[in-house]
Parts: C-alpha cells; structure tokens; sequence
C-alpha cells in the first residue's frame, strides 16, 4: 500500500527549498512526499487528511484537530523537543502517535546554551554597544562581565540536553548541581553532577539554566519568590520555554539588581511586545526563540524525524514516541495492522 508523508508549509522557503536548509529529506527514502496547506496556527482535519504521517515544525494540536482516526495520520513528527502545543489527547483519540527528535536536537541545543551563558556572564552586548558607539572609554566601565572558571552551575531539568550541556562545560572546572524531580542521583553520577532541591540550586548557583519542558507543574517555577533566593551576582538562562519564568518578576528583579543578568532565548509571549523592558536591558541578552538554529539542528532533527515516520512505514514503532498510551489503542493498531499487510 502507498504510504504518504506531509511535510508542514513553515518547512518550505517559498523557493523549491527548505526553510531550514538541509534536513535530510533524502531520509524517507522512496516514500512519496508532497506539503500540506498551510493550516495557521494549528492543525484541521483537512489539513491532513490523505496523509499517513506528517513531519511539522510550527503547527499545534487542539482539540478537533483531526477527525475520524482512519481519516488521520499514524504519527506526527515533530521537528524539535517541546510539544506544549501538542493535545496529546487529541493525538491518542484519534489514533496519531507523536514522535519528537531528542537525538537530533541534544548537541547543538546543548552549544546554544553554553553560547547564551557565556554571552551573558561576559556582558556581550554591552560590549558590543561600546563597540558601535565608538566609546571607548567605556570599555573598563562597561564592560567588565564574569568568568565561567569554577563556577557553581545548575540547570533546571537534567536530561538529553542537560547532560550534553555538562559535558561541554567539563573545561570550565565548575561545580555541577541541578534541579529534577524525575531523577535520581544514579541518572546524575555519570555526568558529575549533584541532585539538589530547586531552593538549594538557587541559593548557591552563579548560573541557572532553565531546561525543563513547559507542564502545568512548570509554569512559572520561576517566581519572584525564588528570584529572590539566587545571589545578586548570578545570572539566569533559559533555552527552554518562557512561561516557566515569571516574566514581570524576572524584570523586577534585573531592574532592582536582585540577579546580575539574564540570557533569554524564549518569552511569556512570543513576539514580545515592542516596549518589553528586556528588550532594552543592557545586562540581558535576547535571541528570537532561534538560539540553536544551525544547519547541524536542521539536519539532526530532519534525520530524526524523517527515520520515525519511515520506522512506522515499515511496521516498526519508532523510538521517541511521546504518548505511548496510544500505542494500546485499537485506532492506532488497526492503522498500523494495515501497513504490516
């Protein structure tokens, strides 16, 4: 039987070409793909029907997103690792298992990371702007930022990401603690690091790096509360989603010299509006929730993606399947039962 793959319209540049530049396409080997209409800000059960599998990068998952289940998908793979506008309850009524592509991501979201601490202890951009005003004198009293050697740094989650993330920062000789009530200290031994209640991690870290998945549970875990447990001299980085900081007390604190500096790849609402108080901030460095896109992202999650939905092709359950509980479904069995025929 025919198996055909849909690829999201925000992974076209418009040109015959891709937005995000090589991803592996050739991957799928010769199944049969084509794009979707774009459906806006979340799939319809137009969008996809006629499709087996479908790989995304933009789109979101509500509820009436697909109709009948043998009208739907058997997977969506996700370009990426976040899947907070994913309806997981959608995806398993209907019978679509949701594949993301923690392989393809880890490495250079990992280096992004180490990019934006980096960035921020050393005060990049008020360097930068010393640079193109042509002040010069300034560059002592403007410029002096701080050194990674022998820090204290924790992060915030201790998973794919934050164990590569430790890994890179193995030159640095700093002391390693994080935050991860899904751990235990045997996950953490291997990489050197110490399991320590979010307060502690607060308390004694000169770096925090926020790299958990945005839940009900994680929604501003960072609060103006424990904003004012970090030392006046620590900075704050988040890679992972914005709403697990409270963004009003994030300012408050920047502003008042609570904490010395933050590195924000992600925002409460995102665009920010144009009078956000961190888009002027000269101890806070911002990228546009693009941080680690690189060609080597593109082609890492591209193989990911593209290597589950041509698994399931085959009959084969992929690896990074995010709502197994659909896996015991009669949607999702008959659905593959027909491609093992």
């Amino acid at each position: 039987m025919s198996f055909n793959v849909g690829l999201s319209a925000d992974l076209s540049d418009g040109h015959g070409g891709f937005s995000w530049g090589d991803i592996a396409i050739e991957t799928l080997g010769t199944l049969p793909w084509s794009y979707l209409e774009d459906p806006g800000k979340n799939f319809t059960p137009d969008s996809v029907a006629g499709y087996d599998a479908v790989a995304f990068a933009g789109p979101g998952v509500i509820p009436g997103s697909f109709g009948r289940p043998e009208n739907s998908p058997i997977i969506l793979a996700r370009f990426g690792v976040g899947y907070d506008t994913i309806d997981l309850s959608e995806c398993t009524r209907a019978g679509v298992a949701l594949t993301i592509t923690p392989d393809g991501s880890k490495k250079p979201v990992a280096t992004a990371a180490l990019l934006l601490v980096l960035s921020t202890m050393h005060r990049l951009r008020a360097k930068e702007g010393v640079a193109q005003t042509n002040t010069w004198n300034e560059r002592l009293s403007n410029g002096l930022g701080q050194g990674l050697n022998g820090k204290t740094v924790g992060t915030i989650g201790l998973g794919n990401i934050g164990t590569e993330f430790f890994r890179l920062i193995e030159p640095f000789d700093c002391e390693r603690l994080a935050f991860d009530p899904w751990k235990i200290q045997a996950d953490a031994d291997p990489s050197n690091v110490t399991l320590v209640k979010l307060d502690e991690l607060l308390r004694r870290c000169d770096v925090v790096v926020v790299l958990a998945t945005l839940t009900p549970e994680t929604h501003h875990l960072i609060n103006e509360k424990n904003l004012e447990l970090m030392k006046s001299s620590a900075v704050l980085i988040n890679i992972s989603r914005g709403p697990i900081i409270d963004e009003s007390a994030l300012i408050k604190a920047l502003v008042s010299g609570t904490i010395r500096g933050a590195g924000l790849d992600v925002f409460e609402t995102e665009p920010p509006t144009a009078d956000n108080p961190l888009l002027a901030m000269e101890n806070v460095i911002v990228t546009p929730h693009n941080i680690a896109w690189t060609d080597e992202l593109a082609l890492g999650m591209g193989q990911s993606a593209f290597g589950s939905i041509r698994s399931i092709s085959k009959g084969k359950l992929p690896e990074f399947i995010v709502n197994r509980e659909v896996l015991d479904t009669p949607q999702f069995k008959n659905k593959l039962n027909r491609l093992m025929t």
